[in-house]
């Protein structure tokens, strides 16, 4: 017998219950949950709801975080420097690497699936509750927008993709056929449910960390309209969201500190692992991937100043770096180490040219030569790094911005300038910018255009997940990666390895997807494949 074995893992999981990332989210005691007590009362219903952040959330907390990493280090776009690891043959769209195969692409379709499977159980049976039609919305409203997200993200990722609203059931689990569904249709589905969400919550904005609500919706809603073409509505909604929502531009020294990942009013939706937190959520390994391997050098030492442990995996390439302006603009250092110096106070510098409290730089030790100089010194990112834990720690527990502020700045100046309207997209550019630069008003924009968009937009969310799918929107992600994808030079010293800027040859046009997971093709029997693959 042929079936899916998403849906067929779905049914049993379904069963069970899940922890939640807050005392909100949290569930009922698996061993009283049964399926009749998930989908027939506001509290079962609840408890699915609930349920789907963690569902969520599991995909980051996996041994090395490398599945979620790959597309939240921007892998395989125009500002990234994947030096190892973290499924090479994706990022650097390996022709030899047969794609269709990797696990990690399988990971991304089935954790969407599976998030869209319960949605369409919580949202049918949901509306068969006894209950009135304005409590119903409330209780659901939070699926309606996971299973949106879900859908957009699946066929901005994919393009042709399967369309189901239907639950899964004994009746119809085996006689399913699966097949391409339109785009007009898919994106009808996400503007539905974000819509009826938007709705229901009126102008309430309060939420609790780690949870959807209005601000959530819209930013959605917005993207969803850039990607349509829409530009009036993605305005007008970016101009609801900035003027009447809680939210507002931070300092940027303050965003991603242990503080910041919940209590700056930059976070729309931060993805909640507090391990203090009831319910709160497993580790992950983020602050190693993006940070140095600098405690490999002799002399040196693991320090929290460093970013601590480092597995220096995934790096801002030169392009990213060369658009800050190091003295006025304050994300050059809040969000990025630049350098290191040697630390380790009882390591005998005795008849070296270094010593002490100097920078590590390339050729001064055995070990900062060719490949180990970008290893061990490379610029780390620091939004993913862990403030308060040992330095010697593997594991961390911080939140993960998933939709911040700043984001709606830039897609309203987009909105805008698109439309025409010169002076707002300069307004909306130079607010945001004015929250990140040094009192100067020769760091003002003048002018506004689609390069300028793209320059701000890398500034301001480098290395948090946005990148591919902005670049595929505006049809430049191959011409882009050509152009800039890994690194070639590090301060001035040549990439020793052509891997690292492979991508630069490696990409076609039909790269612009990815391709159908031939697991889920043959389980499906017969889904077409992407063209290319």
């Amino acid at each position: 017998m042929k079936f899916n074995t998403t849906f067929a893992a779905m049914l049993f999981i379904f069963t069970l219950g899940f922890t939640g990332c807050k005392k909100y989210l949290e569930e009922t005691n698996p061993s009283q949950v049964t399926t009749d007590f998930l989908y027939s009362t506001p509290e079962g219903i609840q408890a699915a709801v609930n349920g789907l952040y963690t569902m969520e959330r599991a995909q980051v907390d996996d041994n090395e975080s490398n599945d979620f990493a790959l597309v939240q280090g921007d892998l395989g776009t125009d500002i990234d420097f994947m030096r190892a690891g973290t499924y090479p043959s994706v990022a650097r769209y390996r022709l030899d690497g047969n794609l269709p195969n990797q696990t990690v692409i399988q990971g991304w379709w089935r954790k969407w699936y599976q998030i869209i499977e319960r949605t369409n159980s919580i949202i049918t049976f949901g509306k068969q509750l006894s209950m009135s039609d304005s409590a119903k919305k409330q209780l659901l409203r939070e699926a309606y927008i996971y299973r949106a997200y879900s859908y957009f993200w699946l066929v901005r990722k994919f393009d042709n993709i399967w369309l189901n609203l239907e639950p899964t059931t004994s009746a119809n689990f085996e006689n399913r056929v699966y097949k391409v569904a339109s785009q007009d249709e898919v994106y009808s589905t996400i503007i539905s449910d974000l819509d009826i969400a938007i709705g229901s919550y009126g102008n309430t904005w309060t939420t609790r960390p780690g949870q959807f609500g209005l601000g959530a919706a819209l930013y959605l809603r917005i993207d969803v309209a850039l990607w349509r073409k829409d530009y009036q509505l993605a305005a007008a909604l970016a101009g609801r969201l900035i003027n009447e929502g809680p939210y507002a531009l931070v300092d940027p020294n303050l965003i991603f500190t242990k503080d910041g990942r919940n209590d700056t009013r930059e976070g729309i939706y931060v993805m909640q692992f507090d391990e203090f937190a009831v319910g709160g959520g497993k580790f992950h390994r983020l602050p190693l991937i993006f940070t140095a391997d600098y405690k490999s050098v002799p002399g040196t030492m693991m320090v929290s100043e460093y970013g601590g442990y480092g597995w220096a995996r995934i790096f801002p390439n030169e392009y990213l770096t060369s658009l800050y302006d190091s003295v006025n603009d304050i994300r050059w250092n809040a969000w990025f180490q630049h350098y290191y110096t040697y630390n380790d106070a009882t390591y005998n510098f005795t008849g070296l040219s270094y010593k002490l409290g100097d920078t590590l730089k390339n050729g001064q030790n055995s070990t900062l030569t060719g490949s180990n100089y970008f290893k061990d010194a490379s610029i780390s990112c620091k939004k993913y790094w862990d403030w308060i834990k040992v330095p010697k720690a593997t594991v961390s527990y911080n939140n993960i911005y998933m939709f911040r502020f700043s984001e709606v700045y830039l897609m309203a100046a987009e909105a805008e300038w698109r439309l025409g309207n010169t002076a707002p997209a300069l307004a909306y550019l130079n607010t945001l910018r004015q929250s990140r630069i040094l009192p100067n008003p020769n760091q003002l924009l003048t002018s506004v255009d689609q390069e300028t968009i793209l320059e701000e937009h890398a500034r301001e969310l480098g290395l948090e997940g946005k990148r591919w799918f902005f670049l595929k929107r505006l049809g430049l992600l191959v011409e882009r990666v050509r152009e800039h994808g890994g690194t070639t030079m590090f301060r001035h010293v040549i990439a020793t390895d052509p891997i690292w800027y492979s991508q630069r040859t490696n990409i076609q046009d039909y790269h612009v997807r990815w391709p159908i997971p031939q697991a889920e093709i043959d389980a499906m029997g017969g889904f077409p494949q992407n063209t290319g693959y």
